[in-house]
């Protein structure tokens, strides 16, 4: 086994003792551990995208609500295609520059914060596109991106989803089989 060596690298202008290892960096106050959701904004919410997609575009939208401790409670959703033209197609869809701001500008005057995007697929297939991953609405460590297969048609369960988590070096999918820990969906 390899013994641990210190690096020895160091950042300019900073004492060595003030570098922390990624392990032990403090996170975040807005890094939840886990999506509280009603049924009826989950339904509301995957009824929505199927009925825009209409089987042939994508769509999306934008869960936001309170985050306390390890919760993040949704409260509201935000259709991209409510909040402008969207651009849906077979394999991507856009929202606008115009229409992220408008949406910040909204969210800060009612105390909200952003808590997931989620958007449809053409299959089966719910991983995150290079586009996807640059194209993000909020870069926050802990923030969710969830995929529903087959535009929305198929009645989803829990375990099809694609549940990505914006960590330090990137977006982590989380594994089908955890998903029920982190997406919690209350009657």
């Amino acid at each position: 086994m390899a013994k641990k060596t210190e690096s020895n690298r160091g950042v300019s202008g900073f004492p060595k003792a003030a570098v922390v290892p990624a392990e032990k960096r403090i996170q975040s106050q807005t890094n939840a551990s886990r999506i509280l959701i009603s049924r009826s904004i989950f339904d509301t919410t995957l009824s929505k995208l199927a009925k825009r997609s209409s089987g042939w575009r994508e769509s999306a939208g934008i869960w936001a609500g309170t985050i306390s401790g390890d919760d993040a409670t949704v409260t509201n959703l935000y259709l991209h295609h409510e909040l402008c033209d969207d651009r849906g197609r077979a394999y991507s869809l856009e929202l606008t520059e115009e229409a992220k701001f408008a949406l910040y500008r909204r969210l800060a005057a009612s105390g909200l914060k952003l808590i997931a995007l989620i958007h449809t697929h053409p299959e089966n297939w719910v991983g995150l596109s290079p586009i996807d991953e640059r194209n993000q609405i909020c870069s926050r460590i802990g923030f969710y991106s969830l995929v529903v297969p087959w535009y929305g048609r198929k009645p989803a369960q829990l375990s099809s989803l694609g549940f990505h988590v914006r960590g330090d070096s990137g977006w982590q999918r989380i594994p089908a089989s955890h998903i029920s820990r982190h997406l919690i969906i209350t009657e």
